[in-house]
């Protein structure tokens, strides 16, 4: 063997070093699961609540609340997941309820990783002839798909609702799934005559018993310019009027299969009519209505279609720019194809559609918010993937530039937890390591060229990783109260401070076994009304500024600490870098009356 082989042998291939990389990652997304400070947003507590209270009622429906006016919030398919995962309150964890979210997201990016690696290896196996073996072409191919894993889950939205226990991982599974197999045979299952059409059908009746009835309109106009788009080419009989009604027919039945799935709650709930009044009537024919008017609202505010238009770039935060650069390129290859026999593989345009189909139909409600795009991402990580290599260096180097200032606002943070802990080891020296070194990875790559595309497929998640680390510590002994405390309050009632829907629920996890009861406090609460508090219990908790007393009449009994939920607009921004420890962090304090 001459000495470039015996190289070329010693050295680890490159695919096994991507893939062990998007393992690694993806088993990232389980570090500080069950803690009370991930990124979530604060429906996961509402929910939760929902389905604490339907497990207590020893019934799958109807479904019950804290609040009269948000039962039916969402359909049941859910609270049946939580109530199942947390054993009808037996194992009711914040691990618990999160763990099937992470399931489905693995799912999610095990699908973009898998048509990622098909689609760049048949499009290597017409282009490249002789000039490369098969075995190079699939290696090339399995890095690729292992760089779109990691792409996935980077983005900012994958990762703060693809986690929590809510509603995105488990309908973008379902929902983007028919999509995948779309693009995975599309010839064979665009000409199904009825198995597909079946399947496709219940798939998106099971992501609307999760979602809503409405995820029918952009997955069936999806289907429509799929069968039309690329059915008709690989048919081109189709293109005539029997082909194309044949085709009707098929969408038209997919969406009919999965209106009925849904449907299914309206038979199976004991009191439908409750459903219809606060889920189909309140909960979505609401998002269509608006004081302002449509035109009004769709060119201004922060539910202008300018939301939807800007929403795949701002779902992807820290690769935000790389986001940008990847339609930039879409765009400059289109162009080049322009007049040439040239096209796109099939799995591509299917991505596209499925984007283009989602941001159109969302920006028919008056209500637009960028979570409407979430079932697209994976589609655009895929895409992302497969213009990785034509997007320009520049974008790598703002995405860098980004990510770089997002590891530095972790160590400010960490650097606020410090000074208000007055402890130096509240984080392992691991934690400073990590963050120093992933900010001068960015650093280089943003200036060495063979560095710049492999340190930005880590870069985003290594922010991501760095803000669960800071966090991590005040999910634990400093975020909690003695055994002994809870002991107290074991069946005792105790009021916490509430000010968002909701929010009361995570004292649930905090202080298992205590009656819970809200009173409406601001953040940061400066002299509530504590002894007014005493006239309906015993025990309340109180949060307060770092150096603030709790009370004047009363005595504490035990403290923990917390980060700050919601921050004082007085404050400003500057306070943020001038007294972290004070922006980020606040004591809570459980306090009960002085004895008379």
């Amino acid at each position: 063997m001459s000495s470039p082989e015996k190289t070329q042998a010693a050295r680890l291939p490159h695919h096994l070093v991507w893939i062990g990389l998007a393992i690694a990652v993806a088993l990232g997304y389980l570090f500080g699961l069950g803690g009370d400070h991930i990124p979530r947003n604060g429906d996961e507590l509402v929910y939760a609540n929902i389905a604490r209270l339907t497990a207590a009622s020893g019934h799958w429906l109807p479904l019950q609340s804290a609040w009269d006016f948000m039962r039916n919030t969402k359909p049941p398919l859910l609270f049946w997941q939580a109530m199942v995962a947390g054993g009808w309150g037996e194992h009711w964890t914040l691990l618990r309820l999160r763990l099937p979210s992470v399931a489905y997201t693995w799912g999610i990016a095990l699908m973009v990783g898998l048509l990622t690696w098909k689609t760049v290896r048949g499009d290597a196996g017409a282009t490249s002839g002789n000039a490369t073996t098969a075995a190079q072409r699939n290696h090339h191919a399995m890095a690729m798909g292992a760089i779109a894993v990691l792409v996935y889950l980077s983005f900012f939205t994958t990762y703060r609702y693809g986690r929590p226990y809510l509603t995105s991982a488990a309908e973008t599974f379902w929902l983007f799934g028919v999509f995948f197999a779309i693009a995975w045979s599309p010839a064979k299952l665009l000409a199904s005559s009825w198995k597909f059409p079946l399947i496709a059908g219940l798939a998106i009746g099971i992501g609307c018993l999760y979602k809503s009835f409405v995820m029918v309109a952009p997955v069936g106009f999806a289907l429509a310019l799929c069968y039309q788009a690329v059915g008709a080419r690989l048919a081109p009989w189709k293109i005539a009027r029997p082909g194309i009604v044949a085709d009707g027919v098929k969408v038209l039945a997919i969406c009919a299969l999965g209106l009925a799935v849904f449907g299914l709650w309206f038979a199976i709930d004991p009191l439908p009519g409750e459903v219809w009044r606060e889920f189909v009537v309140g909960e979505n024919a609401g998002k269509m209505n608006s004081s302002k008017g449509y035109f009004q609202t769709a060119f201004s505010g922060s539910s202008g279609i300018l939301t939807i238009l800007t929403g795949y770039f701002s779902n992807a935060l820290f690769l935000l720019p790389l986001s940008v650069g990847c339609f930039v390129a879409a765009w400059r290859s289109w162009r080049q194809r322009q007049g040439t026999a040239q096209t796109i593989s099939d799995a591509e345009k299917i991505m596209w559609l499925w984007l283009l189909a989602l941001a159109l139909v969302f920006m028919l409600p008056t209500q637009r918010s960028t979570r409407y795009l979430i079932p697209a991402m994976p589609a655009l990580a895929v895409v992302m993937a497969l213009y990785w290599h034509r997007i320009g260096r520049i974008w790598f180097s703002l995405t860098l530039a980004v990510c770089m200032v997002g590891l530095l606002a972790m160590g400010l943070i960490g650097y606020g937890a410090v000074r208000a802990t007055h402890n130096p080891w509240v984080f392992s020296p691991l934690f400073w390591l990590f963050v120093a070194a992933s900010a001068l990875a960015c650093l280089i790559g943003i200036f060495k060229k063979a560095w710049s595309r492999p340190v930005t497929a880590l870069a985003g998640f290594s922010v991501l990783f760095a803000l669960a680390w800071v966090t991590n510590p005040f999910n634990g002994e400093l975020g909690r109260f003695r055994p002994e405390t809870n002991a107290l309050l074991k069946g005792q009632k105790v009021q916490v401070p509430s000010n968002f829907n909701g929010h009361f629920e995570r004292y649930e996890f905090i202080i298992p076994g205590a009656k819970i009861v809200d009173y409406f406090a601001a953040q940061p609460v400066d002299y509530a009304d504590v002894e007014g508090l005493f006239k309906t219990s015993r025990y309340v908790l109180v949060q307060r500024r770092i150096g603030q007393a709790p009370c004047t009449r009363c005595r504490i009994i035990d403290e923990r600490w917390d980060l700050r939920s919601r921050q004082d607009e007085n404050d400003g921004f500057m306070a943020a870098l001038k007294t972290p420890e004070t922006y980020w962090y606040a004591k809570e304090y459980l306090v009960e009356p002085l004895a008379p």
